[in-house]
C-alpha cells in the first residue's frame, strides 16, 4: 500500500483486519483489538519490532511506552495460544 501518509491508512487497515480476527478463540475482546493494531503496525511499518509499529497505532495512551508495553504483555500472555489461532 503506497500512499503519501501511511498513518492515515492505519484506521482503514485496522477495520479491514478486525473482522478476520474476531472469529478466533479469545478470552477477552481486548486481545482482538490489540492484535489487530499489532498486525496493522507490522504491515504498514514493514518491520517485526513493536517499537516500529507505534506511529501507526491509534490509541488513547498518552505515551508510546504504554502501547509498547501493551504489545509486550500480549506477546507474553501464556493464556493465548498462537498455534490455535494459526
Amino acid at each position: 500500500m503506497k500512499t503519501e501518509n501511511a498513518t492515515g491508512d492505519a484506521p482503514r487497515l485496522y477495520q479491514a483486519i478486525l473482522p478476520h480476527l474476531q472469529g478466533g478463540l479469545w478470552n477477552d475482546v481486548r486481545n482482538v483489538h490489540t492484535l489487530a493494531w499489532m498486525v496493522t503496525g507490522m504491515l504498514l511499518s514493514r518491520r517485526s519490532t513493536p517499537s516500529f509499529w507505534l506511529p501507526y497505532v491509534h490509541s488513547r495512551a498518552a505515551f508510546a511506552q504504554s502501547s509498547e508495553r501493551r504489545f509486550q504483555r500480549w506477546l507474553g500472555n501464556k493464556h493465548l495460544q498462537p498455534s490455535l489461532l494459526y
